[in-house]
């Protein structure tokens, strides 16, 4: 008897169609094709009428996974973080696997992205600390065992690949090394 009368209250509160509903929810931002999926399925419209209004708004490329992706993998590059941590959030929001995978390469061959150039230059900004003294290079930490752990962890948690990390950490211990001789 209660899921009627919800039911009720939620055909009520629908005055707009579900095609009106997803315009108004993709008008802020773009959005994957499961979140319109998902709000107007909390919004009350049925499964035909949030088909009818998935289909149009792809017909009229309102939603595309596959450039949500590419803009994910630009907004995640620009932010400093790896490939593999966009491509997992893709797929929590409702991306399928291969469009995610197919974005991804596409945004590092279109942009030339060096991943290992971009964990590096993370890596190094905590191995190199700025002088207490005006106008002096920075000074760099020793590394070891600890300073390398949390390198680790940082660049992990940044979505980058287990082998750039490795290279990144043989990088500084090999220029630590250097540095020390010097």
């Amino acid at each position: 008897m209660d899921d009627i009368i919800n039911d009720n209250a939620k055909e009520k509160k629908n005055t707009k169609t579900a095609i009106e509903t997803a315009y108004a929810f993709l008008a802020s931002r773009m959005r994957t094709t499961e979140e319109v999926r998902k709000h107007l399925e909390s919004k009350g419209y049925n499964g035909d009428e949030i088909t009818d209004a998935i289909n149009e708004l792809i017909g009229m490329r309102y939603l595309d996974d596959y450039l949500y992706a590419l803009r994910y993998y630009e907004y995640n590059h620009e932010k400093k973080r790896g490939v593999l941590r966009a491509e997992r959030e893709l797929i929590e929001k409702g991306i399928d696997r291969e469009s995610a995978r197919n974005a991804k390469e596409d945004f590092l061959y279109e942009n030339k992205v060096n991943e290992f150039e971009d964990a590096l230059d993370i890596a190094l900004r905590e191995v190199f600390v700025q002088s207490s003294v005006y106008g002096e290079p920075p000074v760099m930490k020793t590394v070891d065992d600890r300073l390398t752990a949390k390198i680790a962890r940082k660049l992990e948690g940044k979505g980058f690949s287990k082998g750039d990390i490795f290279r990144v950490l043989d990088s500084i211990r090999r220029e630590a090394a250097e540095y020390g001789d010097e």
